[in-house]
């Protein structure tokens, strides 16, 4: 049910990008844009007992082509919804994120060594901080989701750090 609402939402905004597009070619992901071909399934987030925590997890599905991923997240009671796409033409990762409780985000992205982070500027309380947030595949098949933020973008300070495990949801139950 949570998909179907949201789906036609993202399906929109993907078809008024497209109505815009500069060319027809096919696509095939090569380099930067298979960067996230680990994120395709059911994420949940790893405790600090390396236990699972099943209330908090991502679903993420493959759209509409090898490189344009849904994200359902489903955590600490908010439900959310992402378009994580690769833009063709300006060779970049795109991001889109919509809550539950009415939040509506579009982050920039930038490849920062060899990891790709989405960035957004916040003001919270009067407080204005540069966020950004990577997803990085550990050896061990986890990943590293990594939350930052910076007020000259120089200096990044740790807002939060988590570890995600890929689980087949029938073994989970």
């Amino acid at each position: 049910m949570f998909i179907l609402k949201y789906l036609f939402f993202l399906l929109m905004l993907m078809l008024a990008g497209s109505l815009s597009a500069q060319d027809m070619k096919p696509f095939y992901p090569e380099g930067d844009a298979k960067y996230f071909d680990f994120w395709k399934g059911t994420w949940y987030l790893m405790k600090d007992d390396n236990s699972i925590d099943s209330n908090s997890f991502f679903v993420v599905r493959e759209l509409v082509h090898p490189s344009c991923f849904m994200e359902e997240w489903h955590f600490e009671g908010n439900n959310a919804v992402a378009l994580r796409t690769w833009d063709k033409i300006n060779n970049r990762w795109g991001y889109a994120w919509v809550s539950a409780n009415g939040l509506y985000q579009v982050w920039d992205t930038k490849k920062v060594n060899k990891h790709w982070y989405i960035y957004k500027q916040f003001t919270i309380s009067g407080d204005t901080y540069l966020s950004r947030q990577s997803l990085i595949q550990q050896s061990d098949g986890t990943v590293l989701r990594l939350s930052e933020k910076s007020y000259d973008e120089k200096k990044w300070e740790l807002r939060f750090r988590q570890r995600l495990k890929k689980v087949d949801n029938q073994a989970l139950f």
